[in-house]
């Protein structure tokens, strides 16, 4: 029970069984994917199961996509934020990457305060980082940003849009190792696949790293789906079985 109270779950389909009940209370989470492998869909599905479904009010923070393409994209699975935010609940913000650390965190506490939010998602968090140049000034930054989230008692879920997939490299190592800095810093790392890897799916999804959760860190099939991302059950293997020895009698 215990362990239980200490979980943000994210209503998604199979992600809280895998997670053992979601990724932990008031914890910085990366989730890693390319192009079109659901991040911004399980960013969004995250944040409206929070006020539907667990009634936590919820912030996306954008530093690159367009807010109202997001917002119109979220229809589609019929999220409609636009209600959410007239009633106060879910907010959608748009920053520059040349945003300052500290008038982040000044904007970041008075919305946080005012609207009671307990869950925010930034997107893509690596367009933050991109825009530094010396590794400390990076994991200085992303330190304070999780720091500040963890006091203020919000589970807080960075999209990082680097490549990843089995046997992939990174195009230049330079980029690689800023993004990885923020792999380092968080709570739990969650890998999204555009296609399936190993035979799982479609799609899938890996928890890499989640403390103080045993986590499975094999691949999960998943889809996306007209009501969002559901992840599939795996596959069971089948059971051994010893072969008897029977006597002959002649």
């Amino acid at each position: 029970m215990g362990d239980a109270m200490e979980r943000c779950a994210t209503g998604i389909d199979g992600f809280d069984k895998i997670s053992q009940g979601g990724f932990i209370r008031n914890s910085t989470n990366v989730l890693v994917g390319g192009p079109g492998s659901g991040k911004t869909t399980f960013l969004l599905q995250f944040l409206w199961n929070g006020v539907k479904k667990f009634e936590e009010n919820g912030l996306y923070c954008s530093f690159e996509p367009d807010i109202l393409e997001t917002v119109n994209d979220a229809r589609s699975f019929g999220w409609d934020f636009g209600k959410l935010g007239e009633e106060g609940k879910i907010k959608f913000l748009k920053f520059s990457p040349a945003t300052s650390i500290d008038e982040l965190k000044t904007e970041l506490t008075k919305l946080i305060a005012q609207g009671g939010v307990k869950r925010i998602c930034f997107d893509p968090i690596s367009v933050l980082a991109l825009n530094l140049n010396e590794q400390g000034k990076i994991r200085n930054t992303i330190f304070e940003l999780a720091s500040l989230m963890k006091r203020l008692n919000v589970t807080t879920i960075l999209a990082d849009e680097s490549m990843e997939a089995e046997g992939m490299q990174p195009q230049t190592q330079g980029e690689w190792t800023k993004t990885d800095i923020i792999r380092f810093l968080s709570d739990s790392v969650t890998v999204l696949y555009e296609s399936g890897i190993s035979g799982v799916g479609d799609r899938a999804i890996r928890v890499s790293k989640m403390r103080r959760t045993a986590h499975d860190r094999k691949p999960q099939g998943m889809q996306i789906t007209p009501k969002g991302i559901e992840i599939l059950e795996a596959p069971k293997e089948p059971e051994m079985t010893t072969p008897t020895t029977e006597s002959s009698q002649y």
